[in-house]
């Protein structure tokens, strides 16, 4: 009896083929292109911010121009205004009240910073417990200043930003420079309403005789260096002048 034997031969693995081969190829380009695309991206984003950190959109610098404050917001400005609110009426009512509970409460009712210089005071004797008597309706709360202190013979300033309180000798030495322009009928006149002011208001003050105050003329324009209280008598000797003019030849 014949033996036959049979010898497992394995199968052959069949060729390759084109449609194999393909997918090889486009997955090695794959490969090589995502590195090159991951470059191009961060060399994107470096050029952006070389740290990595997306940049916020950059506000443009500010001027260095220093900023204007307005009109309104400088010491001679302030001033002005507290000149201006010596002229608002008030009422005052006070029976032997401390001068310095006084100023406080005037203070309060007006909106006006009054400062009583005591060191000032105390030179001469007096002291800011010293009762203060007035009863006054509807009247300037210069009227009122001037009447009030007027019991202590002291005097007021308009001077660093507030209304000071202080001796007349002190309030003569704190000399403040006011602008005057001459209205219409006394344009052309500077040199006669400087005689006239030099003669009647306080006149033994003017640096013509010695005294500290000033007064100069600009074309219809007075430059006066003087005491608050000269300058309101000024004031309204040129409302008076001026009136009277108007008068005689009105328009």
């Amino acid at each position: 009896m014949k033996s036959i034997s049979l010898t497992a031969t394995s199968p052959q693995s069949p060729a390759p083929s084109t449609c194999n081969r393909l997918p090889r190829t486009v997955t090695r380009w794959i490969m090589l292109l995502i590195p090159l695309g991951l470059l191009a991206m961060q060399s994107a984003r470096a050029e952006q911010d070389p740290f990595g950190i997306p940049q916020k959109i950059a506000k443009p610098p500010e001027s260095q121009t220093s900023k204007t404050t307005g009109p309104d917001a400088g010491p001679d400005a302030i001033e002005q205004r507290l000149r201006s609110k010596l002229s608002e009426q008030t009422s005052i009512d006070v029976n032997e009240v401390p001068l310095k509970e006084f100023l406080k409460l005037l203070s309060e009712k007006t909106n006006a910073p009054i400062v009583l210089d005591t060191r000032a005071i105390e030179e001469i004797g007096l002291s800011a417990q010293h009762p203060i008597r007035i009863s006054l309706q509807n009247v300037s709360l210069r009227t009122i200043l001037k009447l009030s202190l007027r019991q202590l013979d002291l005097a007021y300033v308009v001077k660093d930003e507030v209304i000071q309180i202080t001796t007349p000798e002190r309030a003569e030495n704190q000399l403040a420079t006011k602008v005057y322009t001459l209205a219409d009928p006394l344009k052309g006149k500077a040199a006669k309403v400087i005689r006239v002011v030099t003669t009647t208001v306080t006149p033994d003050t003017w640096d013509v005789i010695g005294g500290p105050s000033s007064i100069t003329a600009i074309d219809s324009v007075l430059v006066v260096s003087t005491t608050e209280e000269t300058h309101e008598q000024i004031d309204q000797l040129l409302g008076k002048i001026e009136t009277a003019l108007q008068t005689r030849n009105p328009q």
